[in-house]
């Protein structure tokens, strides 16, 4: 499934990445992780129906190192950075590199193994797109809550708000969002997983392109009256426009993921996004992968 952060986001992430050093030197760590997925979505483009849907096939590759700091009984301090490497297959300009500083801080209310825990923290991201204009900076406050509820069962719901800028206002926006998943293990090697959300704020939709005397415009001439920012892309190969619009999402998926190993499982989901702005956007994203913890 997606502003232009002023001197204040700036500052936030500055001070964000900050502490976040300071902490690595009293923490456990690092503790490594890695993953490599295939992703099919059918409808990369974000287009309403008849208006330039196409599907789009991407490698990913990503990285991760996570330092624990106990700060009493109760309280850890995290810190991490992550790095993304992803190869659109279909789209080269769509190729990207990412790295991300998380720094979190997450509180259990209660003893046991059954006691629910929150969680408050601080996210960057900074990513490098071939199609350069899509290039952007982000940063994000996040909250969590889990609970398990029995040995098999167990509930994590998070709650976002961020910002990204980028290279172009078209590709600048703000966000909020919510999602809950509930995991369900069902034996020792495998895990079922639901997840359902909703995200509202800025997305890009990228409608068929034609040229006339007043320049690039929708096919869909009803399109041309979209209030949000827009331009001429030459991402997907053919003439497309693309438009910043302000949408809600509602999403839903479900999953599985055996274990075939001590620290290793396979991931098989789809997920299913479904945005209503100045129109209708379906987009169902099917990945399948593999996820490795050292």
């Amino acid at each position: 499934m997606p502003l232009p952060m002023g001197p204040t986001g700036s500052i936030s992430r500055a001070a964000a990445v900050s502490v976040l050093v300071a902490s690595l030197h009293a923490a456990d760590g690092p503790y490594v992780s890695s993953s490599a997925s295939a992703i099919w979505q059918d409808n990369a483009t974000n287009a309403p129906s008849g208006d330039g849907i196409l599907g789009a096939f991407t490698l990913e590759g990503g990285t991760s190192l996570t330092w624990i700091h106990s700060v009493d009984f109760s309280t850890l301090l995290s810190g991490g950075i992550s790095t993304t490497l992803d190869a659109c297959t279909t789209f080269s300009r769509l190729d990207s590199a990412g790295i991300s500083p998380q720094l979190t801080l997450r509180h259990k209310l209660g003893v046991g193994p059954f006691a629910p825990s929150l969680g408050i923290g601080l996210e960057g991201d900074a990513v490098g797109f071939a199609d350069p204009e899509r290039s952007r900076v982000e940063g994000a406050v996040v909250a969590g809550y889990s609970q398990r509820f029995s040995d098999s069962l167990q509930l994590a719901v998070e709650a976002r708000a961020g910002s990204y800028d980028a290279r172009d206002i078209v590709f600048c926006g703000n966000y909020a969002s919510l999602c809950a998943t509930l995991n369900w293990d069902v034996d020792d090697t495998w895990r079922l997983r639901v997840l359902a959300g909703l995200r509202t704020g800025d997305v890009v939709s990228n409608y068929a392109a034609e040229h006339s005397p007043q320049g690039w415009i929708p096919v869909d001439l009803g399109a041309f009256n979209n209030p949000g920012a827009w331009h001429y892309v030459s991402t997907f190969g053919t003439p497309f426009v693309a438009w910043r619009v302000d949408a809600r999402t509602v999403f839903c998926g479900v999953g599985v993921s055996p274990a075939i190993g001590p620290h290793s499982s396979l991931v098989l989901q789809l997920v299913t996004y479904d945005t209503e702005g100045y129109d209708r956007y379906v987009d169902n994203v099917l990945t399948a992968g593999i996820v490795r913890r050292f």
